[in-house]
């Protein structure tokens, strides 16, 4: 809030002795010749020189103040569709709640999650639907899935298991700069598979950090023989540390980006984009890896019920090469931009790099973790089981494990809670096994309910809720059967025209709001528009969905490039440059992934049954 206290400048009369300070009195004694109408002006705050400087501080107050602003007027000058009759009553109140939101969404006025119980509430006010019917979005099958995910990883979290593999990896690649850059995305995207993408930057970053740091230090102190480790920090076998590895010990003066060499500094500039890139493309190799990737499961169940489900495996096997495509995209770019096209095929340029600072900060963090810890090996197990289960349930090409149950059964979610709830009961430890208290009493379960509720994201659930429910007031309402008509004169677009268009539309509309909000607000009109011209629906709303997570040119447009933007070694511009190349050349992964192997896999140059649903809208 902008402060109230107004004081008088020089200029005014000299006889005029105020103080507006919160801390004078409201009687302080005024000796003055003005007139009383002009001191009352004054105690009352206004501006004793001119109306325009009143007015002037009036629109600042306002524009510091603009979520409020956004937030009270947007339902105002919406407020005509509440009564409007046409195309019918239903629709326009419809448009009424999705316009808000997605004003609220794009603007962050509200929370992101705030916004998304809007429905609740919102909708049976104005007379859409239920309350009742609402609130079975919010808890779906798919949002269990998610959930199921969400509390794997947290288990993952809590033993270190993430920073172990991390780590090892990083050891195994080396520091040379074009294969550290590799080991730092391959690792990212793969955590960022099953963690959340938020998640997995916060832990990377302050690694790649200390790399960084490290190795600059000891090319500028190349006389110095070595930096010392720090001893083990073990209890048990079992890493007790929470925190993420730092870049300097306790005392030691942090050295700032700027101070390095401009080789250096490109170097941390490349470390810290392929970091929150890879996060962000990691997110769409699995189907619990991001939000949106849920969305387009709820869209295809609610728009057409007689389709095949997305599984976790049919997502995976059409996701994973288109992942590990882009993971590769963003390897080559980041080299070729700061560290020099030569680099890809030249090892003499990584001379100025070459030093053991870089390979002694991970020895120095690896070893603080202790040995591999009995819950870090029954983690992995677990994962592994989980992984298979999910992959081999109804794999398409053979038949899955669920088909020894009634169709439609067992799902994804039921497989993974079911995983998540062995974690609850199974023992941390067990007598005789290295690492074990003294004694026959086993040890506390791997994973506690204390732990899942302070970690869990509750927020992302409810968001994904919202855009459940948003999508089933759209198809309830018939708002998405007009807009696909409205829409229907694009047919003459060929479709993998149009695939494009609405991939370079997602991936612009992403940059300025969350995936799964973006996702939230087009897939359903997708979903209607694809079958009203005639074009199998996942051939529009997979590339589309995974479009929601290519935003990699702002600070702001994902939770991951925020942090990584925050540790200091970018500047926006190198964000923008780099991330609007990777926005296009990943668009363009993805158009050949679903025109190839896509196409093949779920059979998209045909137009099925299911799809061809009869609208009950008028196109008027």
């Amino acid at each position: 809030m902008a402060s109230t206290n107004n004081h008088l400048s020089p200029s005014m009369d000299k006889d005029i002795k105020v103080d507006f300070s919160p801390e004078s009195s409201q009687h302080d004694f005024i000796t003055s010749t003005e007139p009383l109408a002009k001191l009352s002006d004054q105690r009352e705050g206004f501006p004793i020189s001119s109306g325009g400087s009143y007015w002037r501080s009036i629109v600042k107050e306002l524009l510091k103040n603009w979520k409020l602003l956004v937030i009270v007027l947007t339902p105002i000058l919406l407020s005509p569709l509440l009564v409007a009759q046409q195309p019918n009553e239903q629709i326009a109140k419809c448009l009424y709640i999705l316009i808000l939101m997605a004003t609220y969404w794009c603007t962050e006025a509200l929370p992101l999650p705030a916004t998304a119980l809007i429905p609740m509430f919102l909708s049976p006010a104005i007379g859409l639907l239920g309350a009742k019917v609402i609130a079975i979005n919010y808890i779906t099958d798919l949002n269990f899935l998610f959930v199921a995910g969400l509390i794997f990883a947290v288990a993952i979290e809590k033993w270190n298991l993430h920073i172990r593999i991390a780590l090892r990896v990083l050891m195994l690649v080396g520091t040379r700069p074009k294969m550290l850059l590799l080991g730092f995305i391959s690792v990212t995207g793969f955590l960022s598979m099953w963690l959340s993408n938020t998640a997995t930057t916060a832990m990377m970053i302050p690694i790649a950090h200390a790399v960084v740091i490290e190795m600059w230090k000891q090319k500028k102190h190349e006389n110095e023989n070595e930096y010392p480790l720090e001893p083990q920090n073990e209890e048990n076998g079992v890493a007790v540390s929470e925190a993420p590895p730092t870049s300097s010990k306790e005392g030691e003066e942090e050295l700032k980006p700027s101070e390095m060499s401009p080789k250096f500094q490109n170097l941390g500039k490349a470390v810290s984009l392929s970091i929150c890139y890879a996060a962000n493309i990691g997110g769409t190799g699995t189907l619990t890896g991001t939000g949106p990737n849920l969305l387009i499961g709820d869209t295809m169940s609610k728009y057409f019920p007689e389709s095949d489900d997305i599984t976790f495996g049919s997502w995976i096997l059409f996701s994973l090469p288109l992942m590990i495509i882009c993971l590769f995209i963003c390897w080559v770019i980041l080299v070729v931009m700061f560290l020099g096209p030569r680099t890809l095929f030249c090892r003499e340029n990584d001379a100025e790099f070459e030093n053991e600072g870089g390979k002694l900060v991970l020895k120095r963090e690896y070893q603080k973790l202790g040995k591999t810890s009995c819950p870090e090996i029954i983690l992995i197990t677990f994962f592994v089981i989980l992984v298979l289960l999910w992959l081999f349930r109804d794999p398409k090409f053979m038949p899955g494990w669920s088909s020894a149950f009634e169709p439609k059964f067992v799902t994804d979610a039921a497989t993974g809670l079911f995983i998540c709830t062995l974690l609850f009961v199974f023992p941390s430890s067990f007598p005789g096994i290295s690492g074990h208290k003294s004694g026959l009493q086993l040890g506390p379960p791997i994973l506690d309910w204390p732990t899942v509720q302070k970690k869990l994201p509750w927020g992302v659930i409810i968001l994904l809720g919202g855009g459940f429910a948003l999508a089933d007031m759209c198809k309830k309402s018939g708002l998405s059967d007009w807009l696909g008509c409205k829409l229907g004169v694009l047919d003459s677009i060929p479709p993998s025209a149009l695939v494009f268009i609405c991939g370079v539309v997602m991936t612009f509309f992403t940059e300025f709001t969350s995936n799964t909000s973006s996702a939230s607000i087009f897939l359903p009109i997708l979903a209607q528009l694809a079958a009203t011209i005639g074009v199998h629906p996942l051939y529009i709303l997979v590339p589309v969905t995974i479009c929601a997570s290519f935003a990699f040119a702002f600070p702001v447009a994902t939770p991951p490039n925020a942090i990584v933007f925050a540790f200091g070694h970018l500047k926006v511009l190198d964000m923008v440059k780099s991330g609007m190349l990777m926005n296009f050349l990943c668009l363009g992964a993805c158009m050949l992934a679903i025109n190839t192997w896509g196409t093949a896999y779920f059979k998209l140059n045909t137009f099925p049954d299911w799809a061809n649903i009869t609208t009950t809208s008028q196109c008027t």
